[in-house]
């Protein structure tokens, strides 16, 4: 058992570094997009990934199934999830990361017979 949470913390902390590193890899090709600034575009890759980072760390919310973008610090999280619990653990996790200012609701449920079927 011990293994198995090891190689999942693992995982995780994989996923994590890649998040971030893709987020200045992306971040750094970018200059005014959409009138924003350079340092303004990678503030907001950076919150992405922290936020990506921490919904993929969280055991109750699968963050695979969430779709995390940011402009202007404002979060908007989209997707799939299957409870109401991990919606609202989704935007707690997204308002309580360092520089976000907003965040928008996209995401729905999809309960998981209705998943699994397709």
């Amino acid at each position: 058992m011990t293994n198995t949470f090891t190689n999942q913390l693992s995982v995780k902390t994989m996923l994590v570094v890649f998040s971030v590193a893709c987020a200045f890899a992306f971040s750094a090709c970018a200059s005014y997009p959409h009138g924003r600034s350079v340092g303004t575009t990678v503030d907001d890759a950076v919150i992405t990934s922290s936020v990506k980072s921490s919904l993929i760390a969280d055991d109750l919310v699968d963050a695979f199934e969430i779709e995390v973008e940011t402009y202007r610090s404002t979060v908007m999280l989209s997707g799939f999830v299957e409870t109401q619990n991990q919606i609202e653990r989704a935007v707690e996790i997204a308002k309580k990361t360092d520089g976000v200012q907003k965040v928008v609701n996209k995401l729905a449920t999809k309960p998981k017979a209705l998943s699994q079927k397709n």
